[in-house]
Parts: C-alpha cells; sequence; structure tokens
C-alpha cells in the first residue's frame, strides 16, 4: 500500500508541469492577457515614486533622495493592482485546467473591467502621489516615476485582451471536460452533450405513409388545404356563358 501510495505521488504533475500544459491549452488571446497580467504584476517592482528631501537634520548634513517601487508604498491601490494581476493568472490557470464555472459576464468582461478599474487606480496614485510634506525640519517632496507609467500602459492592455476575449466568444469549459468532477456528476453532462437531438413521438409512431407530403406542407404553408384545392371552380358566371 505504501508504494502505491508513493508511485502515485510521483505521478502527480508538479507545478511546473501544471502551467507549461495549462499555457498550451488556452487559446492564443487568452495567452496575450497573461502576459498582460504578468507584466502588470512585474512593473510593481519598478521605481512608482520617488522622495525628495529638501533641508537638513544637522548643520552641514543632508539626506538623499530615495526611488520606491510599488512594494515601497504599499496602499490599497497597489494591493488592488497586485491582487488583479494574480487573479487574472489564476484564472486563466484554471481554464488551461478546464475547471468549470461561471463568471457574471464571462470571462472577457471580467478582466475588461478589472483593467480599466486597475488603470483608474493608477491615475488616480499619479495625482494622489505628488506633493510635498514636512517630516520634523525636513520638507519631503514627493514625485512619481516611470515605473508607474508602465504600470499604467499594462492595465490599458490589460483591459485590450479583455475586450479581445469577450469577443472572441469562446466556450467555458464543461462539466464533462473538467478532470476535478466526480465521475458520476461528469457522465450524464457528456451524455447529454453527446446524444442527438430527441426526436418527437408523434413523428417517432406515425407510419411512413401517414407523414405528411411535401405538397400537402406547402399548400398548409400557404393556408390552403388539400380540401380547400379540391372544392376550387374555375365556373364563369351565367352572363358570361354562350349558350
Amino acid at each position: 500500500m505504501a508504494a502505491d501510495g508513493q508511485r502515485a505521488a510521483r505521478s502527480k504533475p508538479g507545478p511546473l508541469i501544471r502551467v507549461f500544459r495549462a499555457w498550451r491549452v488556452i487559446a492564443p488571446e487568452q495567452r496575450v492577457c497573461a502576459l498582460a497580467a504578468l507584466s502588470l504584476w512585474i512593473t510593481m517592482f519598478l521605481p512608482w515614486y520617488s522622495e525628495t528631501p529638501a533641508g537638513v537634520l544637522k548643520k552641514g548634513e543632508s539626506i538623499a533622495g530615495a526611488s520606491l517601487s510599488a512594494y515601497g508604498a504599499f496602499s490599497f491601490v497597489e494591493a488592488a493592482v497586485l491582487l488583479v494581476s494574480i487573479g487574472v493568472l489564476a484564472l486563466l490557470f484554471a481554464r488551461g485546467e478546464r475547471r468549470a464555472f461561471h463568471l457574471p459576464g464571462g470571462d472577457g468582461t471580467v478582466i475588461m473591467l478589472a483593467g480599466a478599474w486597475v488603470g483608474l487606480l493608477v491615475i488616480y496614485r499619479m495625482f494622489d502621489k505628488q506633493g510635498t510634506r514636512a517630516v520634523g525640519d525636513v520638507a519631503i517632496t514627493s514625485g512619481i516615476q516611470w515605473g508607474i507609467f508602465l504600470a499604467l500602459f499594462a492595465a490599458i492592455w490589460l483591459a485590450w485582451t479583455g475586450l479581445r476575449i469577450r469577443r472572441s466568444h469562446r466556450a467555458e469549459p464543461t462539466l464533462a471536460e473538467d478532470p476535478t468532477v466526480h465521475l458520476q456528476a461528469r457522465a450524464p453532462a457528456r451524455r447529454e452533450r453527446d446524444e442527438p437531438a430527441a426526436v418527437p413521438a408523434t413523428v417517432r409512431s406515425a407510419r411512413p405513409d401517414e407523414l405528411p407530403r411535401d405538397e400537402d406542407l406547402e399548400r398548409e404553408h400557404r393556408g390552403v388545404t388539400r380540401e380547400d384545392a379540391e372544392q376550387l371552380s374555375f365556373e364563369l358566371p351565367r352572363e358570361l356563358r354562350n349558350d
């Protein structure tokens, strides 16, 4: 029993293999979206803000300026950027593993709104972070650096990739494709997907000679039945007859 458990543990793929397999399964527009979310996360390590002091602590001593990344001045804005990038990557990884779940509006709509929301937060942070504050006898001037502009570009790129996914109209994985769903729950879903459309009972029980013919269907479509067609007369009125 122990040997079987060890063999099963070895056969389970590792995280890198699962990521590679998910990357191969997802669609091209989903891969571009994953790159956009990854680039948004990478920009958080770049210089976003700068702090330049103006003044001296002691006579003859000055304070050097500093550059801060998104993690160096962490607030609710930076937390939202981090959550969106990780959430989009987790969503695409789950789709690569054929996980069956539904998001309101679809994956593309959610990703597009998330990217737009992050873009608005980054723009807000650009104006909110600039200013001057006093720390004791020192006035510190805060500004923004080039890394925050790359973050804004990554957010716009993420929203655009979400729009592309929304326009592709790709179907979400079904329960029959989800490997995490129990086999007993997966079988009815696969049966419903593979079975042809049910034929009405009236058509199945009818004999070949009882089925409507093409001309009957055409007359009914025009609003004229067989009896109406037989009763039609082309006799002329008495006034127009030649005795």
